[in-house]
Protein backbone atom coordinates (compact mmCIF):
# COMPACT_ATOMS: atom_id res chain seq x y z
CA UNK A 1 0.00 0.00 0.00
CA UNK A 2 2.78 2.43 0.94
CA UNK A 3 4.60 1.91 -2.37
CA UNK A 4 1.44 2.40 -4.42
CA UNK A 5 0.67 5.58 -2.48
CA UNK A 6 4.16 6.93 -3.14
CA UNK A 7 3.81 6.20 -6.85
CA UNK A 8 0.36 7.76 -6.94
CA UNK A 9 1.60 10.92 -5.23
CA UNK A 10 4.44 11.30 -7.73
CA UNK A 11 2.69 10.44 -11.01
CA UNK A 12 3.07 13.02 -13.72
CA UNK A 13 0.32 15.61 -13.99
CA UNK A 14 -0.09 18.07 -16.83
CA UNK A 15 1.66 20.73 -14.74
CA UNK A 16 4.57 18.38 -14.05
CA UNK A 17 4.79 17.60 -17.76
CA UNK A 18 4.88 21.27 -18.70
CA UNK A 19 7.59 21.95 -16.12
CA UNK A 20 9.66 18.98 -17.32
CA UNK A 21 9.42 20.01 -20.98
CA UNK A 22 10.49 23.52 -20.04
CA UNK A 23 13.61 22.17 -18.31
CA UNK A 24 14.64 19.61 -20.91
CA UNK A 25 13.48 20.77 -24.33
CA UNK A 26 14.55 24.12 -25.73
CA UNK A 27 12.76 24.74 -28.99
CA UNK A 28 11.92 27.66 -31.21
CA UNK A 29 13.32 30.95 -29.95
CA UNK A 30 14.76 29.21 -26.87
CA UNK A 31 17.04 26.87 -28.82
CA UNK A 32 19.85 29.24 -29.79
CA UNK A 33 20.30 30.84 -26.31
CA UNK A 34 20.27 27.37 -24.75
CA UNK A 35 22.93 26.04 -27.13
CA UNK A 36 25.13 29.08 -26.50
CA UNK A 37 24.87 28.57 -22.73
CA UNK A 38 25.45 24.83 -23.14
CA UNK A 39 28.65 25.36 -25.14
CA UNK A 40 29.98 28.04 -22.78
CA UNK A 41 29.39 25.96 -19.65
CA UNK A 42 30.74 22.81 -21.28
CA UNK A 43 33.83 24.68 -22.46
CA UNK A 44 34.48 26.08 -18.98
CA UNK A 45 33.74 22.81 -17.18
CA UNK A 46 36.14 21.00 -19.53
CA UNK A 47 38.94 23.45 -18.76
CA UNK A 48 38.30 23.11 -15.03
CA UNK A 49 38.06 19.31 -15.17
CA UNK A 50 41.13 18.90 -17.36
CA UNK A 51 43.38 21.09 -15.26
CA UNK A 52 41.90 19.48 -12.14
CA UNK A 53 42.88 16.07 -13.47
CA UNK A 54 46.36 17.29 -14.47
CA UNK A 55 46.85 18.77 -10.99
CA UNK A 56 45.35 15.65 -9.38
CA UNK A 57 42.92 17.91 -7.51
CA UNK A 58 39.69 16.25 -6.39
CA UNK A 59 38.10 19.54 -5.31
CA UNK A 60 38.70 21.12 -8.71
CA UNK A 61 37.27 18.13 -10.55
CA UNK A 62 34.17 18.22 -8.33
CA UNK A 63 33.71 21.88 -9.27
CA UNK A 64 33.74 20.90 -12.94
CA UNK A 65 31.13 18.19 -12.29
CA UNK A 66 28.72 20.70 -10.77
CA UNK A 67 28.72 23.15 -13.69
CA UNK A 68 28.92 20.55 -16.48
CA UNK A 69 25.68 20.72 -18.55
CA UNK A 70 25.80 17.28 -20.22
CA UNK A 71 23.25 15.66 -17.93
CA UNK A 72 20.35 17.77 -19.21
CA UNK A 73 20.39 16.61 -22.86
CA UNK A 74 20.96 13.00 -21.74
CA UNK A 75 17.90 13.08 -19.49
CA UNK A 76 16.06 14.89 -22.29
CA UNK A 77 16.88 11.99 -24.62
CA UNK A 78 15.43 9.33 -22.33
CA UNK A 79 12.38 11.50 -21.54
CA UNK A 80 11.73 12.04 -25.25
CA UNK A 81 11.95 8.30 -25.91
CA UNK A 82 9.44 7.53 -23.14
CA UNK A 83 7.13 10.24 -24.49
CA UNK A 84 7.44 8.87 -28.02
CA UNK A 85 8.95 12.09 -29.37
CA UNK A 86 11.58 10.79 -31.81
CA UNK A 87 12.54 14.21 -33.15
CA UNK A 88 13.26 15.53 -29.67
CA UNK A 89 15.26 12.40 -28.86
CA UNK A 90 17.42 12.76 -31.97
CA UNK A 91 18.00 16.46 -31.33
CA UNK A 92 19.01 15.79 -27.71
CA UNK A 93 21.39 12.93 -28.52
CA UNK A 94 23.04 15.07 -31.20
CA UNK A 95 23.73 17.70 -28.54
CA UNK A 96 25.27 14.98 -26.36
CA UNK A 97 27.41 13.72 -29.25
CA UNK A 98 28.62 17.24 -30.03
CA UNK A 99 29.42 17.76 -26.36
CA UNK A 100 31.47 14.56 -26.23
CA UNK A 101 33.55 15.65 -29.21
CA UNK A 102 34.07 19.12 -27.74
CA UNK A 103 35.26 17.82 -24.35
CA UNK A 104 37.66 15.20 -25.75
CA UNK A 105 39.10 17.61 -28.32
CA UNK A 106 39.60 20.48 -25.87
CA UNK A 107 41.11 18.28 -23.16
CA UNK A 108 43.45 16.69 -25.72
CA UNK A 109 44.62 20.15 -26.83
CA UNK A 110 45.24 21.13 -23.21
CA UNK A 111 47.11 17.86 -22.70
CA UNK A 112 49.33 18.60 -25.69
CA UNK A 113 50.23 22.12 -24.62
CA UNK A 114 50.84 21.34 -20.95
CA UNK A 115 54.41 21.21 -19.74
CA UNK A 116 53.66 18.48 -17.22
CA UNK A 117 54.25 14.82 -17.96
CA UNK A 118 51.13 13.00 -16.84
CA UNK A 119 51.47 9.63 -15.13
CA UNK A 120 48.46 7.39 -15.52
CA UNK A 121 49.60 5.28 -12.57
CA UNK A 122 50.39 7.93 -9.95
CA UNK A 123 47.70 10.46 -10.85
CA UNK A 124 44.67 9.37 -8.80
CA UNK A 125 42.19 11.30 -10.96
CA UNK A 126 43.27 9.30 -14.01
CA UNK A 127 43.88 5.96 -12.31
CA UNK A 128 40.38 5.96 -10.78
CA UNK A 129 38.75 6.45 -14.19
CA UNK A 130 40.60 4.07 -16.49
CA UNK A 131 39.41 0.84 -14.87
CA UNK A 132 35.63 1.00 -14.25
CA UNK A 133 34.08 -1.80 -12.21
CA UNK A 134 30.71 -3.05 -10.95
CA UNK A 135 30.63 -0.42 -8.22
CA UNK A 136 30.74 2.31 -10.89
CA UNK A 137 27.77 0.70 -12.66
CA UNK A 138 25.68 0.51 -9.48
CA UNK A 139 26.43 4.14 -8.63
CA UNK A 140 25.62 5.20 -12.19
CA UNK A 141 22.26 3.40 -12.17
CA UNK A 142 21.29 4.90 -8.82
CA UNK A 143 22.41 8.37 -9.90
CA UNK A 144 20.58 8.03 -13.22
CA UNK A 145 17.38 7.22 -11.34
CA UNK A 146 17.93 10.17 -9.03
CA UNK A 147 18.54 12.48 -11.99
CA UNK A 148 15.26 11.55 -13.67
CA UNK A 149 13.34 11.90 -10.41
CA UNK A 150 14.94 15.26 -9.61
CA UNK A 151 14.11 16.65 -13.06
CA UNK A 152 10.53 15.42 -12.76
CA UNK A 153 9.88 17.13 -9.42
CA UNK A 154 10.42 20.87 -9.20
CA UNK A 155 10.46 20.79 -5.37
CA UNK A 156 13.63 18.64 -5.25
CA UNK A 157 15.59 20.26 -8.07
CA UNK A 158 18.19 21.35 -5.48
CA UNK A 159 19.37 17.73 -5.47
CA UNK A 160 20.72 17.99 -9.03
CA UNK A 161 24.21 19.26 -8.09
CA UNK A 162 24.65 16.20 -5.86
CA UNK A 163 23.52 13.93 -8.68
CA UNK A 164 25.98 15.63 -11.04
CA UNK A 165 28.82 14.86 -8.64
CA UNK A 166 27.72 11.24 -8.22
CA UNK A 167 27.52 10.54 -11.95
CA UNK A 168 30.60 12.23 -13.39
CA UNK A 169 30.33 12.92 -17.11
CA UNK A 170 32.96 15.50 -18.10
CA UNK A 171 35.94 14.20 -16.02
CA UNK A 172 36.06 10.76 -17.73
CA UNK A 173 35.97 12.47 -21.14
CA UNK A 174 38.74 14.82 -20.02
CA UNK A 175 40.80 11.77 -19.05
CA UNK A 176 40.15 10.34 -22.54
CA UNK A 177 41.53 13.51 -24.13
CA UNK A 178 44.51 13.74 -21.78
CA UNK A 179 45.55 10.10 -22.21
CA UNK A 180 45.20 10.34 -25.99
CA UNK A 181 47.37 13.47 -26.03
CA UNK A 182 50.01 11.59 -24.03
CA UNK A 183 50.00 8.64 -26.40
CA UNK A 184 48.51 6.32 -23.79
CA UNK A 185 45.96 3.62 -24.60
CA UNK A 186 44.18 3.91 -21.26
CA UNK A 187 41.62 6.17 -22.94
CA UNK A 188 39.42 3.13 -23.61
CA UNK A 189 38.81 2.58 -19.90
CA UNK A 190 37.82 6.19 -19.30
CA UNK A 191 35.54 6.13 -22.35
CA UNK A 192 33.95 2.94 -21.02
CA UNK A 193 33.27 4.71 -17.72
CA UNK A 194 31.60 7.60 -19.53
CA UNK A 195 29.49 5.25 -21.65
CA UNK A 196 28.50 3.34 -18.50
CA UNK A 197 27.28 6.58 -16.94
CA UNK A 198 25.54 7.65 -20.14
CA UNK A 199 23.69 4.37 -20.64
CA UNK A 200 22.80 4.21 -16.95
CA UNK A 201 21.09 7.60 -17.13
CA UNK A 202 19.21 6.50 -20.24
CA UNK A 203 18.17 3.14 -18.78
CA UNK A 204 17.50 4.01 -15.14
CA UNK A 205 16.04 7.40 -16.05
CA UNK A 206 13.73 5.81 -18.59
CA UNK A 207 12.50 3.29 -16.02
CA UNK A 208 11.78 6.06 -13.52
CA UNK A 209 9.87 8.07 -16.14
CA UNK A 210 7.87 4.98 -17.07
CA UNK A 211 7.03 4.23 -13.44
CA UNK A 212 5.87 7.81 -12.96
CA UNK A 213 3.64 7.53 -16.06
CA UNK A 214 5.37 10.15 -18.15
CA UNK A 215 4.25 8.36 -21.30
CA UNK A 216 0.58 8.45 -20.31
CA UNK A 217 0.77 12.11 -19.34
CA UNK A 218 2.29 13.02 -22.70
CA UNK A 219 -0.50 11.15 -24.54
CA UNK A 220 -3.15 13.04 -22.59
CA UNK A 221 -1.54 16.36 -23.48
Amino acid sequence: YLLSQILQDNRFTQKDLTDLEGKLFHEGDRRRPYLVRFIVFLFLSTIIATYGVLADSTATVIGAMIIAPLMTPIVATTAALVMGRARRAVHSILIVAGGIILVITLSAIIGLITFNVVSVTTNSQIASRIAPNLDDLIVALAAGSAAAFAFSRSDIADSLPGVAIAIALVPPLSVVGITLSQGEWNAAGAMLLFLTNLLSILLAGGIVFLILDLGSASIEQ
